[in-house]
């Protein structure tokens, strides 16, 4: 009898040891965007438990300012692009570098990331009769640096997104090619088109910068459809 009971501690203490071990590994994918500017991607870094599991060249230039974007202040965290993670482990750290073609600045965006992000990924609700889950790591950055990292559902719409941090980016100051080239050189030709086609709208349709942003986002996020009440035990 008494083995047996010891048998059952050992077996419940193996389980709950189980249950808070993070999620390290599962699918999961990354993206960048913007609310109102185009910025371009240029160096992406995760980390997990001190160690660099993932890095890439950056996702690209992502497209966000329109004309009817900025006159009607209709701003939205847009964009999805990035690289395939396949087999990275879910990371607790972050690293991404993005010019802004508004501020004529490279941004650093470094943030940590929540414990049990893997645990959160691996969450199933059920959608309209599907299944989906939040396993989308997505990072925006707005004018003045203003930055949010945001974990959002697949294709099938869980929704809201998750705030899971957000801050001011640092401008980058010891990129090398920085220093050889200055920013405004390097991205001469896509910085003059973009001045080109909204500065004058920049000047008459004034918009927020920096933490200016906050609460704007934040109604943005709550008006979001709320589709995660109907949760999936994992």
């Amino acid at each position: 009898m008494m083995r047996k009971v010891l048998v059952m501690l050992c077996l419940c203490l193996s389980l709950l040891a189980q249950a808070s071990e993070p999620v390290s590994y599962m699918p999961w994918r990354y993206g960048v965007g913007s609310n109102i500017d185009d910025i371009e991607a240029t160096r992406t870094v995760f980390y997990r438990n001190q160690r660099e599991v993932y890095s890439d060249s950056g996702a690209g230039i992502y497209v966000g300012a329109t004309k009817k974007g900025i006159m009607r202040k209709s701003n939205y965290w847009g964009g999805r692009g990035g690289f395939p993670t396949k087999g990275t482990p879910v990371p607790d750290k972050a690293l991404l570098e993005m010019v802004s073609y508004h501020d004529h600045k490279r941004y650093r965006i470094e943030v940590d990331l929540p414990a049990d992000l893997g645990r959160q990924m691996q969450q199933v609700y059920l959608v309209d009769g599907r299944h989906d889950r939040r396993d989308f790591l997505y990072f925006g950055l707005a004018p003045g640096g203003y930055y949010e990292v945001l974990l959002q559902g697949g294709l099938l719409g869980v929704s809201p997104d998750i705030l899971l941090a957000r801050g001011i980016a640092s401008e980058v100051t010891d990129d090398w090619r920085d220093k050889r080239i200055p920013i405004a050189r390097q991205y001469k030709n896509n910085l003059a088109v973009f001045d080109e086609k909204y500065g004058a709208l920049f000047k008459q349709y004034p918009i927020p910068l920096g933490m200016a942003w906050a609460p704007i986002m934040d109604a943005y996020r709550a008006a979001q459809p709320k589709t995660d009440e109907q949760p999936i035990t994992k």
